[in-house]
């Protein structure tokens, strides 16, 4: 039969060691909380379009925004944030953006309000109408309107069509409108350039005049009521990083390395 008093002796001697184990557990996560408050009242507080220049606010939005990107945005711009083209959910790894010009403040409007959302804030100024279906355009003049469009980045065959197609663009079809009369698209409005190759429902023919016909309405969720506004911010932070990065990429001569 074991002696209980050798085991109580040893119990007693523990429980000291044990209570200092306590206690620095309980201090670490202390300095850590402490730690997390006051990055997040950095990250809250520091103009979000200033944030770029302090690594570490960096550091911090990362650990933040990359899984609430995987919980949140994922499904519909894609694990690799290529978008998705029968979604109409547009490439978040360039440099190119719909609205305002990729800044910091502009990526985080988009994400608390959303587009076309409901929310009153939300970027929702005009959307692309359907110039078939209310009959603006013949279907005609739509073939000749997308091959155009098309032609602007890879040059089509019938010239003539295209010809027609310019002179829609500009007059009847009142595409310069939203567009730009250069065809570089609107950040005001929300309206896609087509003088390059980021499209957002895709660049073929068919789905060129399907989107002339029937019109185009995407939306993105108002995430303001659905994320914390740290977690907002960060993945504004984020994106801005990520899209930084492709610019650079771009930019750089043929062959070189290009580092954070």
């Amino acid at each position: 039969m074991t002696d209980p008093v050798p085991i109580a002796r040893a119990k007693r001697r523990l429980w000291p060691w044990i209570g200092a184990a306590a206690g620095v557990l309980l201090a670490v996560a202390i300095l850590g909380a402490v730690r997390e408050h006051r990055m997040t009242v950095r990250l809250l507080e520091t103009d979000p379009d200033q944030i770029p220049q302090h690594a570490d606010l960096v550091r911090y939005a990362d650990s933040l925004a990359k899984p609430a990107y995987a919980a949140h945005c994922a499904s519909c711009h894609g694990a690799d944030m290529k978008g998705d083209h029968a979604k109409g959910a547009p490439n978040l790894s360039d440099a190119i953006w719909l609205y305002d010009f990729g800044g910091v403040g502009d990526i985080e409007r988009t994400i608390l309000y959303g587009i076309r959302s409901g929310d009153p804030k939300a970027r929702n100024v005009t959307d692309m109408p359907p110039l078939g279906r209310n009959m603006q355009l013949s279907a005609a003049e739509i073939r000749d309107a997308a091959l155009f469009v098309i032609n602007i980045t890879r040059p089509q065959q019938d010239q003539a069509a295209v010809a027609r197609g310019s002179k829609l663009f500009q007059t009847k079809g009142v595409c310069y409108d939203c567009h730009s009369s250069d065809a570089a698209g609107n950040p005001d409005y929300g309206a896609p350039a087509f003088t390059d190759t980021d499209w957002i429902y895709g660049g073929d023919y068919d789905t060129v005049y399907q989107s002339i016909y029937s019109g185009r309405h995407g939306v993105c969720p108002a995430w303001i009521d659905k994320l914390k506004p740290k977690v907002v911010r960060a993945l504004a932070v984020y994106l801005h990083q990520v899209s930084q990065a492709s610019k650079a990429q771009a930019s750089a001569p043929k062959g070189a390395a290009v580092h954070d």
